[in-house]
């Protein structure tokens, strides 16, 4: 799994027709590629169904990606990470990811949210900056163990650099 901050350039074929994509699909994301978007803001949107016709449909808008339509199932996911409320959504993050799901009699691939709370580049910054300012082995072990469980896997390889830069200055 490679976590992302924007959405891919990928050749689906979505991306050769402008109006398919407008909005943040399975067609932003390369496989095993999952998106961590920062939300901007809730609310209805009209969009074209399959149709043609017009239909007002709840979405999500992000602050590094393109609109989201809201299923109930990435809707009660968000509700579980962030609250009921969905004004208390914003300037929070979710990570996105694509996965074959059965939908009306067929099988395609749909985007879903991961059920954490992702970091975002601005976090792990925040947090890469603190791990470089050790000075010694027992302030790297202190100040990791002290991160936000969320952010350890992604922040290993800077520690073990740390450490490693640590070991040999001794």
């Amino acid at each position: 799994m490679s976590i992302i901050y924007q959405p891919s350039e990928t050749t689906h074929w979505r991306n050769l027709f402008e109006n398919k994509s407008m909005l943040l699909g399975s067609h932003n994301l390369n496989e095993g590629e999952e998106l961590v978007c920062e939300i901007q803001d809730t609310g209805i949107q009209t969009i074209k169904n399959k149709n043609g016709k017009d239909e007002n449909v709840p979405v999500i808008l992000f602050k590094n990606a393109p609109p989201m339509v809201l299923n109930i199932t990435n809707t009660k996911m968000i509700a579980s990470l962030y609250g009921d409320l969905y004004v208390n959504w914003v300037g929070k993050s979710i990570q996105v990811y694509a996965t074959k799901v059965k939908a009306f009699g067929a099988v395609t691939t749909a985007l879903r949210v991961r059920p954490i709370i992702p970091a975002n580049s601005n976090d792990l910054k925040q947090y890469i900056d603190q791990l470089n300012q050790c000075g010694n082995m027992e302030q790297l072990k202190n100040t990791f163990m002290n991160l936000p469980n969320n952010v350890k896997p992604e922040l290993n390889s800077v520690k073990d650099e740390i450490k490693a830069r640590l070991e040999q200055a001794q």
